[in-house]
């Protein structure tokens, strides 16, 4: 199972490096790149709900690296 790593900004992932990244924004989506993935949560107007969505979130994103064969999931609060 891949390890999360919390980070205060995504320029804290090396730049070489396969990653998923989990974190905030303005609307849920998922991207993907060269690198990596990235998901998307979107800021709620209730703090919890956007606290479980940022774990489910996360739990998707450790599956993903799992079955990428990524070592470290980021999360970016």
């Amino acid at each position: 199972m891949a390890n999360v790593q919390h980070i205060s900004s995504r320029t804290e992932i090396p730049a070489d490096s396969n990653y998923v990244l989990v974190t905030y924004g303005e609307k849920s989506e998922q991207k993907r790149d060269s690198l990596g993935v990235t998901i998307t949560v979107p800021h709620g107007t209730s703090m919890a709900m956007s606290d479980l969505s940022f774990t489910a979130a996360l739990h998707s994103a450790k599956e993903i690296a799992k079955r990428e064969n990524i070592s470290t999931v980021y999360a970016c609060k």
